[in-house]
């Protein structure tokens, strides 16, 4: 019983402390160790394009000494099928803005600006803009007028024949 017992004894410690295999050495030079590419993050720079987005007509009438200027500036495209037409009108005395430039002052002048939010759609080379407002103003139709061998609009043209140019976007602004 004694001899079972240490052959037990053995054979449990054999299986609970047995050595490692070690791995065969490798024959030839090391592996070259590849590390993965590194992803390069395109950085984003703003185009032309991008500010094809923007367009603006104005208009300016002088009556006696008083200059009535209109600001059109409709955007489409920054947010899924949103679009923008923002109206904004001024005037001012001529002559007094003058004296003022000469004097190193700024002529003070109101502005009233209305935003129209709406929507847009674009089929056969027509801009269709639907404000969200219906009852308040027409649905504007505009003409795209492409740059040659380009997919970049080149101007609008409203169903008034009234040309829209790229311009600037509306940056946002906050007032103190």
């Amino acid at each position: 019983m004694k001899n079972t017992t240490i052959i037990f004894a053995l054979l449990i410690s054999s299986f609970a402390f047995g050595q490692k295999k070690k791995p065969s050495k490798p024959i030839g030079p090391p592996p070259v160790i590849q590390h993965a590419p590194e992803e390069k993050v395109p950085e984003i720079v703003r185009t032309e394009t991008e500010t094809e987005k923007c367009f603006v007509y104005n208009t300016e009438y002088q009556k006696d000494s008083r200059i009535f200027v209109t600001e059109n500036l409709f955007e489409y495209g920054w947010a899924g099928s949103n679009a923008r037409l923002i109206i904004t009108k001024y005037d001012y005395d001529f002559v007094k803005k003058k004296e003022t430039e000469k004097e190193g002052y700024v002529y003070a002048q109101t502005k009233t600006s209305q935003f129209i939010e709406g929507d847009f759609k674009i089929e056969n080379k027509i801009l269709t803009f639907s404000p969200n407002k219906k009852d308040k103003f027409e649905k504007r139709t505009f003409k795209l007028f492409y740059k040659s061998n380009s997919k970049n609009v080149d101007y609008l043209e409203d169903q008034d024949k009234n040309k829209f140019a790229v311009g600037a976007c509306l940056q946002p602004s906050v007032s103190l």
